[in-house]
């Protein structure tokens, strides 16, 4: 269930889940995410925040380093409960957003970071991809019901930051140097959940 799929755990799990938005891939593996990324000039980023699983889909999935690799920056922290990869990372627009292992993910759902112009860099990550694989998950009433109580009080964040938001689809900072968006359970997976829109933001470093 774990390294099937367009987010492959067994490599680079930080870049990969930066490319590929969590969908149903990381929700069946009881993941809570929160990425930020911060711009740090026209062709460079940094990369922090933490990934966490269950310890029992940790151990379930292997338990090795592939899950939080030092060379990309990862530390993992293990406890009776969790296991939880906190990573920073500095590259280029194309070593973040498109490393060579997500060569086989499909192009309408990898995130993107494109230099505008006058210190501009739009970041797209493309929610809306993942409302055709939502919808099937819904058609079945059970599956859909033990995940909700599985993923109780979960949560996946994204923040975008700079030195100035110029604009974004989610939510400004009150000083105005980050946009966050932040997707609960019932945002995800209820019978009422709304068809999501991409998360974009225009950013001024």
């Amino acid at each position: 269930m774990l390294r099937t799929g367009p987010i492959e755990f067994g490599r680079s799990i930080m870049r990969g889940l930066f490319l590929v938005l969590p969908a149903a891939a990381v929700l069946a593996a009881c993941v809570e995410v929160d990425m930020t990324v911060e711009v740090l000039g026209e062709d460079e980023a940094r990369l922090t925040g933490f990934i966490q699983m269950e310890r029992q889909m940790y151990e379930m999935t292997g338990g090795d380093d592939s899950f939080c690799p030092e060379e990309d920056g990862g530390s993992l922290v293990l406890s009776d409960s969790h296991a939880r990869c906190t990573f920073d990372q500095i590259g280029t627009f194309a070593e973040l957003m498109r490393p060579d292992a997500a060569d086989d993910v499909p192009t309408d759902i990898q995130g993107e970071l494109t230099y505008l112009d006058s210190n501009r860099v739009r970041a797209l990550f493309p929610l809306s991809a993942m409302n055709d694989g939502m919808d099937e998950m819904m058609d079945d009433p059970q599956m859909m019901a033990m995940m909700r109580q599985m993923f109780a009080g979960m949560s996946i964040s994204f923040t975008v930051q700079g030195r100035e938001i110029e604009s974004s689809t989610g939510t400004i900072s009150d000083d105005g140097t980050r946009a966050t968006i932040q997707l609960g359970v019932d945002d995800l997976i209820s019978p009422d959940a709304a068809q999501m829109d991409d998360f974009e933001t225009i950013v001024r470093f």
